[in-house]
């Protein structure tokens, strides 16, 4: 009779965490592509236009609405978490991750909780927990990475751009004020802002200090160490600025080079890395009693759970070793 009474309770805890975890799938990418903050923006963008402002105010201020957030003091390194977010450039703010990672481990908890068999259940926190923060942190370092591979491409032909500049004769803000004008985003976002910060006081090597935080290139640091050295002591900034375009392009050639020749490799790793997982799932789906002759060992599914995190380990000493900085 308890049977009878446990099946439908059961159900009704998984749907209602399938119902839980759609509408927090639902929030978070809403939040990821600013459907939300779509709108914000144009009101804000609208009510400025009619003082007399640009919108642009909106974009200068907001990486810093975060500065007094209440969830400094809750939240475990704030700080490089807030960071990450403004270095990704997405317009998914901490609270709504927060809360959307809440949502996500508590869900994933308890369905863990009512499907892990014995003493796995003691995981089922660490998993849940897992699950609601992971995806969010993968996405951030993912958009982070893909941000500033952009920024990289373009930024040599941002700085030939600042020398033609110079050499017509314009200054070294004006040659900003182009960039944020002719060139795509996300390089002509941070130079807009770059702009901005100039116009209302701000030194140049400041400014580009303040995007390398937003951006973390090192070739940023030898445009602001270039700037530096020329306002303290002076000297040729057109020549420094055209051999530090021509190092970046040759570097992004040789690593080229090295991608092409490593890509037998890499692809090898991914194969190896798989090919367990991707056998044992497909002797399981052609015959499902292979492992029925070891399921009623008493380790069998700490085994299986050791099996997956060496495989997770592997995966990531591949990437470790087949990444090849240049």
């Amino acid at each position: 009779m308890a049977t009878l009474y446990s099946i439908p309770i059961v159900g009704l805890v998984v749907l209602v965490c399938g119902v839980l975890i759609a509408d927090a799938v639902i929030g978070f990418v809403r939040a990821a592509r600013g459907v939300d903050d779509t709108a914000v923006g144009r009101r804000v963008s609208q009510t400025a236009s009619a003082a007399g402002q640009g919108p642009q105010q909106f974009n200068i201020i907001r990486p810093q609405r975060d500065a007094g957030h209440p969830l400094k003091s809750y939240l475990p390194y704030y700080g490089a978490l807030n960071r990450l977010f403004i270095q990704s450039g997405s317009s998914l703010t901490i609270k709504a991750a927060a809360i959307a990672a809440g949502c996500v481990s508590l869900v994933a908890s308890v369905v863990l909780a009512v499907l892990l068999p014995g003493g796995l259940v003691l995981l089922s926190p660490v998993l849940g927990l897992t699950a609601g923060i992971a995806p969010i942190l993968i996405y951030l370092v993912r958009s982070r990475t893909v941000r500033v591979a952009k920024f990289e491409e373009e930024f040599p032909d941002a700085i030939d751009l600042i020398v033609r500049s110079l050499r017509v004769g314009h200054p070294l803000s004006a040659a900003v004020a182009v960039i944020a004008r002719e060139m795509p985003p996300p390089i002509s976002t941070e130079f807009a802002l770059a702009n901005d910060k100039i116009s209302y006081g701000l030194t140049i090597p400041d400014a580009f200090r303040e995007m390398a935080e937003r951006v973390p290139l090192p070739d940023l640091g030898y445009l602001i160490a270039a700037v530096q050295i020329h306002e303290e002591a002076g000297g040729n900034l057109v020549e420094s600025l055209s051999k530090l375009a021509g190092v970046i392009r040759e570097r992004f050639r040789m690593f080229r080079k090295v991608k092409a020749i490593t890509a037998e490799g890499r692809l090898s790793a991914w194969l190896l890395s798989f090919f367990p997982l991707v056998s044992g799932v497909g002797v399981w789906m052609v015959k499902p009693d292979y492992f029925s002759s070891v399921s009623d060992y008493p380790y069998f599914n700490y085994l299986v759970v050791a099996t997956l995190a060496m495989l997770v380990v592997n995966i990531i000493v591949m990437l470790a070793i087949t990444k090849i900085r240049v």
